[in-house]
C-alpha cells in the first residue's frame, strides 16, 4: 500500500489535532488548579461574595437597629418640640401679662407720686403757715408773759402777788 498524499495530509491533520488537544488539556488543568488558576479565582470570588453577603446582612441588621433608634429619637424630638412650643407660648403669655402689670403698676405709681407731690406741696404750705402762726403766737406769748396779762386775770392779782413774793420777787 502506497502512501498517498491524502493519507499524509490526514496524518498531519490528526497529529496537529493531537498537539492542539494536549495544549488545551494543559490549559484546562491550569484553569482548574485551585492554587493559581481559574479555580483559585472562582474560590476567591466565592469567598468574597460570602464576605460581602455577610457584611450586607450585618449592615442591614445595623441599619434596622439604627432606624429603630432614629425613629425613637425623632418621636422624642417631636414631643420635645411640642413641649418647647407650649412652653414658649406660656412664656409669651406671661411676658405679655407681666408687661401689662408693669405698665399698670408704673401708671399707678406715677399717679400716686403725682398725688403725693401735690399733697406734699400743699402740706408744706400748711406747715409754713403754721410755723408763721406759731412764731406769731410765740411772739405774743413772750410779750404777754413779760406783761403778765396773759397769765393772770385781774381777780387773780392777789394770788399772783403771793406767788411772786414766795419766790422772792416783788412786783
Amino acid at each position: 500500500m502506497p502512501l498517498q498524499p491524502s493519507d499524509i495530509a490526514l496524518f498531519l491533520v490528526s497529529f496537529a489535532a493531537c498537539i492542539y488537544c494536549a495544549i488545551l488539556s494543559r490549559r484546562l488543568k491550569a484553569l482548574q488548579n485551585t492554587r493559581n488558576g481559574l479555580g483559585a479565582t472562582i474560590r476567591a470570588m466565592s469567598e468574597s461574595v460570602a464576605a460581602v453577603s455577610s457584611a450586607r446582612n450585618e449592615t442591614q441588621a445595623q441599619a434596622k437597629e439604627i432606624a429603630v433608634r432614629l425613629s425613637a429619637l425623632l418621636q422624642e424630638a417631636s414631643e420635645a418640640t411640642e413641649s418647647l412650643s407650649e412652653l414658649k407660648h406660656a412664656i409669651e403669655v406671661k411676658e405679655a401679662e407681666t408687661s401689662r402689670r408693669y405698665q399698670s403698676a408704673e401708671a399707678d405709681l406715677r399717679k400716686t407720686m403725682r398725688d403725693a407731690v401735690t399733697q406734699s406741696g400743699s402740706r408744706i404750705m400748711e406747715i409754713k403757715q403754721l410755723i408763721e402762726r406759731l412764731e406769731t403766737l410765740t411772739g405774743r406769748a413772750v410779750s404777754n408773759f413779760n406783761s403778765s396779762e396773759f397769765l393772770f386775770d385781774e381777780e387773780e392779782q392777789g394770788i399772783q402777788k403771793k406767788v411772786y413774793e414766795s419766790y422772792g420777787q416783788k412786783r
